[in-house]
């Protein structure tokens, strides 16, 4: 997508979210500190529903076909960094009672401790590249391109999406409780939460078979580092003693692939030329009792590209740049051939406004 058609959304997109906050009363730092201090759940109520009625609205539109994930660009989760993260962000959202969205809009709105928050945000993006030389060597390790919580957790994406919206249901609960103690009953879900429940339900019930995904990049770590209690199988059918197979596999045909003895803890990494046999055999052994069934990205393909081959990347970010950095190191060690363009770029030393996207409420 072009620059144009970008700006031409963002800017729409970036007003009616401000405008929303603003009429929600997110721009007011005693709503803020009302919901740390667990008296106003204001906040609560407009970020879990926006993010249910976002995430059911996605996935459902994905399972009936009208909507291609694979072309939406999805924030890597992290939950090991982003937990941290979550400690450093909260502590500087408690002592401003604003977040960066909400700063701006408290800024914009002519409020001075939104002025001053906003400020405070300058001066810490100022402060930070001359913490990089101690801070920079964690920053760089923590990012994993493509980490999402099904395929961290092992989860299919059906009962993550279930448990946020319960989560988001309990959430609202809560709050009733708590801002109307006089009013009875605080835990009969109201039509709006019925309506979410009901909605993940279907998407529970019209998902495709799960699959947890794995990345080549990572499958080809694992088997670097000799991580114990893996098991490889190669899908393909009709291969001669020529063809290449990713070290450690174990050539099996998808008849077969239920004879395979697995033990309780045991991962099964499954890849073919195609992801469709590998997402059969998947269902086949999940349905058998295998717990953790991981379906390589792009099969064989995906090797290739991103073990065997590496190509710099054509836009290269921080992330994309350090990814390509990866796949680099395990391409020698696996006796790959790298390619080295005009697309690889040295990281700078220190990050800079110019070059780093902030996330925002």
């Amino acid at each position: 997508m072009s620059a144009l058609p970008v700006a031409a959304t963002a800017l729409p997109i970036g007003i009616a979210f401000g405008f929303l906050l603003e009429r929600a009363g997110l721009g007011d730092p005693r709503v803020i500190l009302g919901q740390l201090a667990l008296r106003d759940f204001t906040v609560i109520r407009v970020m879990f529903g926006a993010i249910v009625t976002a995430m059911l609205l996605t996935m459902l539109g994905s399972a009936a076909g009208w909507i291609d994930l694979a072309s939406i660009a999805i924030p890597p989760t992290d939950l090991g960094a982003q937990a941290l993260g979550g400690v450093i962000f909260g502590g500087g959202f408690a002592l401003a009672a604003l977040c960066p969205g909400t700063a701006c809009v408290a800024a914009a709105s002519g409020r001075r401790d939104g002025i001053v928050a906003v400020g405070g945000i300058f001066l810490g993006t100022a402060v930070t590249p001359l913490l990089w030389p101690a801070l920079g060597a964690a920053a760089l390790k923590a990012p994993r391109e493509g980490a999402t919580i099904p395929g961290d957790t092992g989860w299919p994406i059906w009962t993550v999406v279930l448990a946020i919206t319960l989560l988001g249901v309990a959430a609202s609960m809560v709050a009733r409780r708590v801002e109307q103690p006089s009013v009875r009953g605080w835990w009969r879900p109201r039509t709006t939460e019925f309506g979410a429940l009901a909605l993940a339900i279907l998407f529970a019930i019209v998902s495709k078979p799960a699959i947890t995904p794995l990345d080549a990049i990572d499958l080809a770590t694992w088997i670097k580092d000799r991580r114990q209690g893996v098991t490889i199988l190669d899908l393909r059918e009709d291969l001669d003693t020529s063809t290449y197979m990713i070290p450690g596999a174990t050539l099996v045909p998808l008849s077969d692939v239920t004879r395979v003895n697995t033990q309780p803890n045991e991962t099964v990494v499954l890849y073919a030329d195609a992801e469709a046999p590998a997402t059969r055999a998947s269902a086949l052994l999940r349905a058998k009792g295998v717990k953790d069934v991981r379906v390589l990205t792009n099969g064989m393909t995906g090797w290739e590209n991103e073990v065997l081959a590496p190509r710099p990347p054509e836009i290269a970010t921080d992330s994309a740049q350090r990814r390509y950095e990866r796949a680099r190191a395990l391409s020698l060690w696996f006796g790959g051939k790298p390619s080295v363009g005009r697309g690889a770029v040295k990281l700078p030393a220190a990050p800079t406004p110019a070059k780093r996207r902030r996330n925002t409420c």
